[in-house]
C-alpha cells in the first residue's frame, strides 16, 4: 500500500437522482471545513446536447498530511445524515482503494473510519498522532 506522506488527489463521486446538484452541495459542504479548504475542487464534464452548460461529475480532494482524510470521512458522513434523498458517496485513489458511504453507513461515521483506518492507515494514525 502507499503511504500518505504527499498530497494524494481522491475522487468523490456522488451516485443517485440528480447526481450533479448533489455534488455541487457536497463541494460547497466540504468547502466549509477548515482541513479542506483549498482542497477541494470540482471536475465538470462536457455538456450533453440540449444542455445549457457543463455539470459537476465529481470532485477532487488531496488529502494528505494533518488528517484530511478523517475530517473528510465525518463531513461527507455529516452531509449524508442531512440528506433527504437517497444518494451514495464513493471516494477512490487511483491504486483502487475505495470507501462507499451511504445514509445507513453515515449513521455510523466510525464503522467507516474503521474501513478508512484498514484502506488508508497512513492517513489515520497521522491524524491519531496529531
Amino acid at each position: 500500500m502507499s503511504e500518505m506522506s504527499d498530497p494524494v488527489d481522491l475522487q468523490v463521486v456522488v451516485e443517485g437522482a440528480e447526481a450533479a446538484p448533489h455534488t455541487v452541495a457536497l463541494f460547497n459542504w466540504l468547502g466549509l471545513e477548515d482541513e479542506l479548504r483549498g482542497r477541494v475542487r470540482p471536475q465538470r464534464r462536457a455538456p450533453e446536447p440540449g444542455e445549457m452548460g457543463a455539470s459537476v461529475e465529481l470532485l477532487t480532494v488531496a488529502v494528505g498530511s494533518g488528517g484530511a482524510m478523517v475530517v473528510l470521512i465525518q463531513s461527507v458522513c455529516t452531509w449524508l445524515t442531512s440528506r433527504r434523498a437517497d444518494v451514495k458517496v464513493t471516494i477512490s485513489a487511483a491504486d483502487g482503494r475505495r470507501i462507499e458511504v451511504d445514509i445507513h453507513r453515515a449513521a455510523d461515521p466510525m464503522a467507516v473510519l474503521r474501513e478508512v483506518a484498514e484502506q488508508f492507515p497512513a492517513a489515520v494514525e497521522r491524524h491519531s498522532e496529531s
